[in-house]
């Protein structure tokens, strides 16, 4: 059992990530002039640092974001310790509000990722309200400071780390994703989709598999769960079809129960 030490004080067992430099606890203090003399004691508290106060509430919109992201606890702390690097660093001016959004969703991306929980940047846009591309530029921001204890270049995101979760938020049987898996691999391999991003690439085999199958999804379903734009489904199926021959090759006879 992990030892807690004196939890009878106030302020004790406090996150160290706050960044305090004293306990924040509860002193009795009593009057300092003869006008008082007759009042009680009265309790005097350590004021927070504006840096207290500042990472309290970055922690706690992480971890709401993240119940929005509906990803498990050691992303959600991954990001809460990567956040409290990058307020310590001289490079970074969180306490300014435009700076403090950005910085909220680059952390957030880059936690999932690194904890194998991969979003887009088009998802972190949806949720945080942060444009994907102002999320991208803080992001390497972040990476080129080096506040990331690794080794080896941070991962990338892949289109089969995106496959399963969309299959699974739009209600499609296993069998789709296994179709779906190989003909992703094959499309990569002949370049079909070549410079398009992994989440759209997974959207638009998705969208044709699905319609192959007897488990079709609209685009604008499959465009709402994956927060990739209806157009941009259609133009990566469209490439697809060009293919499909060659794609589906393999599972002729395959069909989703």
């Amino acid at each position: 059992m992990r030892q807690r030490g004196d939890q009878s004080r106030v302020g004790k067992g406090l996150d160290e990530r706050l960044g305090l430099d004293v306990t924040l606890e509860t002193y009795i203090v009593g009057p300092k002039s003869k006008a008082s003399a007759d009042g009680p004691p009265r309790a005097h508290h350590l004021s927070q640092t504006s840096q207290v106060v500042r990472r309290r509430a970055g922690f706690d919109a992480l971890r709401d974001y993240c119940d929005a992201l509906r990803v498990n606890n050691a992303v959600a702390d991954y990001a809460i310790t990567l956040f409290a690097k990058v307020d310590e660093s001289e490079q970074f001016n969180v306490s300014r509000k435009l700076n403090k959004a950005r910085v909220y969703a680059a952390v957030l991306y880059m936690a999932c990722r690194d904890c194998g929980n991969t979003r887009s940047y088009k998802e972190l846009e949806v949720i945080t309200g942060v444009d994907k591309f102002k999320i991208g530029k803080m992001v390497t921001q972040i990476t080129k400071a080096n506040l990331v204890d690794r080794a080896g270049p941070a991962p990338r995101a892949r289109t089969e780390d995106f496959l399963a979760r969309f299959c699974s938020s739009l209600n499609l049987p296993n069998k789709t994703r296994i179709i779906a898996s190989p003909i992703v691999e094959k499309a990569t391999k002949m370049g079909i989709v070549e410079g398009r991003a992994p989440h759209a690439i997974a959207a638009g085999v998705i969208y044709i598999v699905a319609a192959f199958t007897n488990a079709k999804r609209s685009v604008e379903e499959v465009s709402e769960v994956t927060s990739v734009g209806a157009s941009v489904v259609k133009e990566v199926a469209k490439l697809l079809n060009k293919s499909k021959k060659d794609l589906f090759a393999d599972v002729q006879d395959i069909m989703v129960a």
